[in-house]
């Protein structure tokens, strides 16, 4: 009884299933129904984007519940890996969390203690929030469950990650591994150049290295040509652009398809 309070993590288990998912991030618009329009539209998962984005923690909260009640897994990229904001996305309701700017092993292994509860680490425990529904039951099966649907993605997006890819992907308790390609060519000396051989064989790496320790493979991307490239090279997890990029894209092309007419 007290599992069933826990919504099970949808593209989590996907994955688990062999199967590949397709998300997209919310990075501007705070309205929840952008969440029913997201899954209209066939997506497996949303990243809601605290780092860069504008959004408050009542938001997030909002947005969370939003996305779960039309089946979509909610995942918050958090804006650096202190208690306070891996816990609080969390008890709002993620069922997933995106990390920034690992660079070691150790920092992944600091992020399991706080992302899990005991025994497999040390997050705080606080009963009836938006992660149960505001339902409350057995503490420690609700500590279980929350442990085993609670996704975790690692951005690989600098340089010494790229160098200590082996040892943070043997961490337990890491489920997904992200390439965030501007911040990554950048860091490797190639801003932008997405087809450099050499960012194209750090990705490559990144792939190997998941499948070795069967850790999913992921990456955030804009493009969709690319996109369709590595999903077919072994990406297993692809978030594809976000809300305002789509339509900035698909109000562009209606205007400008009118706009030809009036030879505009």
């Amino acid at each position: 009884m007290s599992q069933s309070i826990i919504i099970a993590n949808r593209a989590k288990k996907a994955l688990r299933e062999g199967q590949s998912v397709i998300g997209t991030m919310v990075v501007e618009i705070r309205q929840p129904s952008v969440m029913q329009l997201l899954a209209n539209a066939g997506f497996d998962f949303v990243i809601i984007d605290n780092e860069h984005g504008p959004f408050s923690m009542e938001t997030i909260a909002d947005l969370c519940r939003a996305a779960r009640q039309v089946g979509l897994t909610p995942v918050v990229r958090v804006p650096d890996w202190s208690y306070s904001h891996v816990a609080q996305p969390l008890d709002a309701g993620a069922q997933g969390l995106m990390i920034p700017r690992i660079t070691t092993a150790q920092q992944v292994r600091e992020v399991v203690q706080m992302v899990k509860y005991p025994p497999a680490g040390k997050r705080g425990s606080a009963q009836a929030r938006g992660y149960t529904a505001f339902k409350t039951g057995s503490v420690s099966e609700v500590m279980a469950a929350v442990n085993e649907e609670t996704l975790l993605i690692i951005q690989v997006e600098t340089r010494e990650a790229t160098q200590n890819l082996d040892e943070i992907a043997r961490v337990e308790g890491v489920d997904v591994l992200l390439v965030g390609p501007n911040d990554l060519s950048i860091a490797l000396g190639v801003p932008g150049k997405l087809d450099d051989a050499f960012f194209v064989e750090t990705i490559q790496q990144v792939i190997k290295t998941c499948n070795t320790h069967r850790v999913f493979p992921a990456l955030h991307i804009n493009d969709l040509g690319m996109a369709a490239r590595w999903a077919q090279q072994g990406m297993r997890l692809i978030s594809i652009s976000s809300e305002i990029g789509f339509i900035a894209k698909a109000g562009s092309e209606a205007r400008n398809a009118i706009g030809q007419v009036f030879g505009r």
